[in-house]
C-alpha cells in the first residue's frame, strides 16, 4: 500500500509521490515504468523500485526490466549515499555483473549484507583487494569474508589481509580450511601408485590401466597421470576432482537470474535488515526533560555495550544524537570514526567534537578534513584550539580567525608552539601595525 512506501527515504520529491501511488492512472504508472515520462535522475531509481513492486503486475513488469536495462552510466550517476538499499540489492541481483558498478556500490556504506556478499563473490582482483582494506564493511558485514574466501578471483593475499583483521577484531566468520575451488581429494582418498602396492590383500585385484567402472568416476588412469608428470603438468585426476568439488560447492545464492524476477531469495519490499535497531536508538528526543533524557542515556548505553562492533558502526550512521554521543568516545577508533561520517550530525555536534582533546586524534583530523564542515565558523575556533589537529590543518586556519579568536590563540599554552606563534605572528600584523 501507498501509506508503507518511503518515498522520502527513496529521495523521490512531494510533487511526484501522487504519479507513483496505488491508486494513480494506470496509464500514468506504465509511462513512468516504461521511461517515458522524464523523472529528475535524484528519483529515476528510486520511483522505478515502487514500481518495481507496484501490484499490477504489468506495471510491476515494465517497471523492473526499465530498471533492470538503464544503461550503466545512467545508473551511476543517480547513484548516491541517500539510493535506498534494497535498490542497490536489485541491481546487483538482476542486471548483468558489471565491474564499474559492483566497484561504486561495493564501496557504498549504506549496501546492506546481501549485496556486498553477491558482490564480493564474483569480484575481480583489483575490487577484492579494495574490498579486504575497507574495514568498516568487514566489521559490519563479516560474511563478505566469506564471499571473498569462495571467490576464484579473489587473490591470496586480500583473502589473508581481511582475515588478519577480522581474527583481530575478534569477528572472524568460519570458513572452510581449504578455499572451496581448491578443495580436492584428501591423503586418505588419493590413490597414487605407492598406494595401490600397499593395497591390503583382502581387496580384489584391480588392473591400473584399466577405465574406471561405470558409474565410478573416481578411478585413477595411471598412464595418464605419469605422462601428465612428465610433461610437468598437473595430476588429471586431482583436476577432475577439483571440477567435482566446485559442482558440489553451493554456489545458489550466487547464480546469475533469468528474467523471472522475486526469485533466489530476493523480496520486493522497502525493508532493509540492516536497520534492525529499536525505535528508542533512532529516534531523536529533543523534546524530553532531564530525567527521561538521563534514563534514556542509560537504556542506550546498556544496549550498546552488548553490541559488535559492526552492529556500533552500524548504528553509528543510524542512530540519534545519544547514541553518537556516546560511540564518539568508543574505544574503537573505526566506530568513533564512523559517527563523524553519520550525515546525521548537526552543527553544533561538529564543533563539540572538534573542540574534545579526548577524542581519538583520527576522528580530529576526520572533521579537520571535511569541507563542508570547516566552513563552519565555530569548527574553525574549536579545531585550531585543540592540540590533537594536525599542525598543518591548524596553521591554515589560523589567519581565517577573527580578532577576539586570534587573540585567545595567542594566549593559549595548550596547541603546539608553532600554531602559537603563527598566531602571535599573524595579531602583530594585523592589529598591531603602529
Amino acid at each position: 500500500m501507498s501509506s508503507d512506501i518511503p518515498f522520502a527515504k527513496l529521495g523521490i520529491p512531494l510533487e511526484m509521490e501522487a504519479r507513483l501511488k496505488r491508486d494513480a492512472p494506470l496509464k500514468v504508472r506504465r509511462a513512468i515504468a516504461k521511461g517515458q515520462v522524464p523523472v529528475s535522475p535524484s528519483a529515476q531509481l528510486g520511483a522505478l523500485y515502487v514500481l518495481a513492486t507496484d501490484p499490477e503486475e504489468r506495471v510491476a513488469s515494465d517497471a523492473r526490466h526499465t530498471l533492470k536495462d538503464l544503461p550503466t552510466k545512467q545508473v551511476l550517476n543517480n547513484l548516491s549515499m541517500k539510493t535506498h538499499p534494497k535498490v542497490l540489492e536489485f541491481l546487483t541481483e538482476f542486471r548483468d555483473a558489471d565491474p564499474a558498478l559492483d566497484e561504486r556500490i561495493g564501496m557504498m556504506r549504506t549496501a546492506n549484507n546481501r549485496t556486498l556478499e553477491r558482490i564480493a563473490r564474483r569480484a575481480s582482483k583489483g575490487l577484492s583487494e579494495l574490498l579486504s582494506r575497507n574495514h568498516e564493511r568487514l566489521l559490519m558485514s563479516p560474511s563478505v569474508y566469506v564471499s571473498m574466501h569462495a571467490n576464484p578471483d579473489c587473490p591470496d593475499s586480500a583473502v589473508a589481509r581481511a582475515e588478519s583483521f577480522l581474527r583481530m577484531q575478534g569477528s572472524l566468520p568460519k570458513v572452510p580450511e581449504v578455499r572451496p575451488f581448491l578443495q580436492s581429494v584428501s591423503d586418505d582418498e588419493f590413490v597414487g601408485v605407492d598406494g595401490l602396492e600397499d593395497s591390503p590383500a583382502s581387496s580384489p585385484a584391480v588392473d591400473p590401466l584399466a577405465p574406471a567402472p561405470p558409474g565410478q568416476g573416481g578411478g585413477v588412469d595411471l598412464m595418464a597421470e605419469i605422462e601428465a608428470a612428465l610433461r610437468g603438468e598437473v595430476s588429471p585426476t586431482l583436476v577432475r576432482r577439483q571440477e567435482e568439488a566446485l559442482k558440489m560447492f553451493d554456489l545458489g545464492q550466487f547464480d546469475e537470474k533469468d528474467d523471472s524476477f522475486g526469485t533466489d531469495g530476493f523480496s520486493f519490499d522497502f525493508n532493509d535488515v540492516n536497520d534492525n535497531f529499536t525505535f528508542d536508538l533512532t529516534k531523536d528526543h529533543s523534546g524530553a526533560n532531564a530525567e527521561e533524557k538521563g534514563d534514556i542515556r542509560v537504556s542506550i548505553e546498556q544496549q550498546i555495550k552488548d553490541m559488535s562492533v559492526g552492529q556500533k558502526i552500524k548504528l553509528a550512521y543510524l542512530g540519534n544524537k545519544e547514541c553518537r554521543s556516546h560511540l564518539i568516545r568508543d574505544r574503537n577508533r573505526i566506530v568513533a570514526g564512523a559517527v563523524v561520517k553519520s550525515g546525521r550530525l548537526t552543527d553544533q555536534e561538529v564543533a563539540n567534537y572538534a573542540g574534545n582533546k579526548n577524542l581519538d586524534s583520527d576522528v580530529i583530523r576526520e572533521i579537520a578534513s571535511n569541507r563542508e564542515w570547516i566552513r563552519k565558523y565555530p569548527v574553525k575556533v574549536a579545531l585550531v584550539n585543540n592540540p590533537k589537529t594536525p599542525v598543518s590543518q591548524t596553521v591554515s586556519l589560523v589567519s581565517q580567525l577573527q580578532k577576539k579568536d586570534l587573540m585567545m590563540l595567542t594566549r593559549n599554552r595548550n596547541v603546539p608552539s608553532v600554531v602559537n606563534e603563527a598566531a602571535s605572528r599573524l595579531f602583530r600584523t594585523k592589529y598591531r601595525k603602529n
